[in-house]
């Protein structure tokens, strides 16, 4: 048994949670799943960076290789956020310009404005 086989193993359930997006109503709570393993790799990363000196180079190319692939996920999850944001605002401003179009006119806008109001 090796001394990094937690880290290998939270990178492997990183992958495997990775792999699959859930439906929306468990979605937060997949995402929180994930920022708890990134946390729990970086901790165990930072507490035992002498392991990592001295271990088989075979196995930090393995977790090198993995952290590629986990980055390239979490990016392409990033970008399908950054997409249903700019949707949901875009929305939002449909909407709002829907409910009251003339909200941005002045109330004076008519060129027989009576100045003895």
């Amino acid at each position: 048994m090796s001394p990094l086989d937690p880290l290998r193993l939270k990178t492997k359930h990183l992958m495997e949670l990775l792999e699959h997006t859930p439906e929306e109503d468990v979605y937060d709570e997949w995402l929180l799943k994930i920022q708890n393993l990134l946390n729990e790799r970086e901790a165990f990363i930072a507490a035992h960076s002498n392991l990592l000196a001295g271990a088989n180079q075979a196995i930090i190319q393995e977790l090198v290789a993995d952290s590629q692939k986990i980055d390239l996920k979490l990016s392409s999850e990033t970008a399908k956020l950054g997409v249903q944001i700019n949707q949901l605002r875009q929305t939002k401003t449909s909407r709002k310009s829907y409910i009251d179009p003339y909200e941005e006119v002045e109330g004076s806008f008519s060129p027989y404005f009576d100045s003895r109001q």
